[in-house]
């Protein structure tokens, strides 16, 4: 009979090093599209036309969530919730030192990483490298 338990992993088992990404996720409604120039269900690389996108969603919808994300963070999240383990996954990228930076280390603490972000980039904040996915909700990626 195989037994119902699993061995625990020790702490920082799993590396992963990839390009970390803050998700900011909010309902929006059609005004704020038109107001951008975005269309529903469309995904478009930001331009300087959105620079003030990220702000506009922090201080007018309160009900935003961060999330942090980028394939490799995403894989290290779910390696960690399957198993259970916070701390069993360690995850490397390199991040802007802005603002964003902070709420992406929080948001990916909270899912139980443990983190060694680089910081690069001083005089270039992240969203210079926004990804904009857009369907019932906008979401940006820094």
């Amino acid at each position: 009979m195989a037994s119902s338990t699993l061995e625990k992993l020790a702490d920082g088992t799993i590396f992963g090093i990839g390009n970390p990404l803050l998700d900011i996720s909010a309902e929006v409604p059609v005004s704020f599209l038109e107001a951008y120039n975005l269309k529903a269900n469309d995904a478009i690389l930001a331009g300087s036309q959105h620079k003030d996108l990220n702000e506009t969603i922090l201080r007018d919808y309160p009900n935003h969530q961060f999330v942090a994300g980028g394939s490799t963070q995403n894989s290290m999240r779910a390696a960690t919730w399957i198993l259970q383990q916070p701390g069993v996954c360690v995850y490397t990228g390199c991040v802007g030192q802005d603002k964003y930076h902070q709420l992406l280390h929080d948001a990916a603490s909270k899912s139980g990483l443990t983190l060694a972000y680089g910081d690069i980039h001083k005089a270039r904040p992240s969203y210079d490298h926004s990804l904009i996915q857009l369907s019932s909700r906008v979401i940006e990626r820094i």
